[in-house]
């Protein structure tokens, strides 16, 4: 499969135009770099000039043609370019699912897992998504992770993602898709060292953000577990709200030792 964002599209109209035959560019948004015959490609000249100026949007090529990486149903959701050699971040409704503010998703998953993960453990995570954090927790040398997803649609675009492909390849994870908070119950007391919490923002997920939904991950933790929750920092600029001091509040009511806040993830580190 093909993938294309605007500018490899306009690498490759700008190729056609000029009679250039073999270019250079990234046919898997950005993981390697392909040596690509214009005339055995036949690409569109029309549909290369519709992606060169959809610069918010990711394609791809298959048998049957050109589509939008994206899903359309009770929300609209999409793969989101960050730049050159950079993974895509998740857009659900216009809302951005990962950090590209002066860093990148991937970057933003490896500064998550080494809050949390470690050699030999066994992990929970709430929120799969596209599997990032997932990926930079295996990279840690983890020993399992059983990671959460709500959205069969998220799935759907991370089996789609040439990032997300470990996600499904990996003979330590273990997919869950379904609602967090009924599976967790499900779980037995003391069963993994690290919970790597990452929701989406309080509007649109409020039930994560539960003391009896926390009562649950300190109950599935072993004595001195760890939990990292992404907390992110929404509204704290205009309106001096602290989602962070309400979510450490609640931490404690539930039994969670010494709960500090971790600026350079955005988040809230703590200890059962």
């Amino acid at each position: 499969m093909i993938f294309l964002d605007s500018n490899v599209a306009s690498a490759i109209l700008g190729a056609i135009e000029s009679g250039i035959d073999t270019i250079e560019v990234s046919l898997d948004i950005g993981i390697s770099l392909s040596q690509v015959s214009i005339s055995e490609m036949e690409f569109d000249v029309e549909s290369l000039s519709k992606i060169v100026k959809d610069t918010d949007s990711i394609y791809f090529i298959d048998d049957d043609g050109i589509f939008k990486a994206a899903i359309s149903s009770d929300h609209f959701y999409k793969l989101f370019p960050t730049g050159k050699s950079s993974a895509p971040a998740l857009l659900i409704d216009g809302v951005l699912m990962h950090r590209i503010k002066d860093t990148d998703p991937i970057a933003d998953a490896k500064s998550k897992a080494k809050l949390c993960a470690r050699r030999g453990i066994d992990m929970l995570e709430i929120c799969t998504g596209l599997g990032y954090s997932t990926i930079a927790c295996l990279d840690r040398e983890i020993r399992s992770i059983i990671t959460i997803e709500k959205e069969s649609n998220v799935l759907q675009l991370a089996r789609l993602n040439p990032w997300s492909q470990r996600l499904f390849s990996d003979e330590r994870v273990k997919i869950i898709e379904g609602d967090a908070v009924e599976h967790i119950s499900k779980l037995k007391d003391g069963t993994v060292h690290a919970v790597l919490h990452d929701p989406p923002r309080f509007s649109m997920g409020s039930e994560l953000y539960t003391a009896d939904f926390y009562s649950e991950i300190h109950r599935v933790l072993r004595p001195r577990g760890v939990l990292y929750h992404y907390v992110g920092s929404p509204g704290s600029k205009y309106k001096k709200r602290d989602l962070q001091k309400g979510v450490m509040t609640r931490l404690r009511k539930v039994g969670f030792r010494n709960p500090v806040r971790k600026a350079e993830a955005l988040g809230v580190l703590a200890i059962k």
